[in-house]
């Protein structure tokens, strides 16, 4: 459980290093570029009084079923940390900054950061799984 924790813990200081690398370092063109997003997800925007509740909310709900997994000694564990390491660390920047903190520019598309890309990935290792799971009833 050790390597699992400390590999955690340095995916989620990988994040914040490159936020705080581009927050010193800004540059406003080309594919690492930054961009203080602050709305939600795809740019949507929702007003901070039921925003910050709701994310708290939401945290407290991915820790629960990390906790689950955890205590079951369940792969899962891997995509819900992704998930909350990803969340948490896009909060800490709303604190910090009033918004999240994105830099990798994807033409045409969005604009996004290494949390996005773990939430992201547990995401889908989740939904993959429940689909899995749901064909083989």
């Amino acid at each position: 459980m050790l390597k699992y924790f400390t590999s955690i813990v340095l995916l989620f200081i990988f994040d914040r290093l490159t936020k705080l690398y581009i927050i010193n370092n800004p540059s406003q063109d080309g594919f690492f570029s930054l961009h203080i997003n602050k709305s939600i997800a795809f740019s949507l925007p929702l007003p901070d009084l039921i925003f910050y509740p709701l994310i708290i909310l939401i945290l407290i709900t991915l820790v629960s079923y990390w906790l689950r997994s955890f205590k079951q000694k369940d792969i899962f564990i891997w995509p819900w940390a992704l998930v909350i390491i990803g969340a948490a660390s896009n909060l800490i920047d709303r604190f910090n900054y009033d918004g999240v903190v994105d830099f990798i520019n994807i033409p045409y598309f969005t604009v996004l950061n290494i949390s996005d890309i773990y939430i992201t990935i547990g995401v889908i290792w989740l939904l993959w799984h429940e689909v899995s799971e749901s064909r083989s009833k």
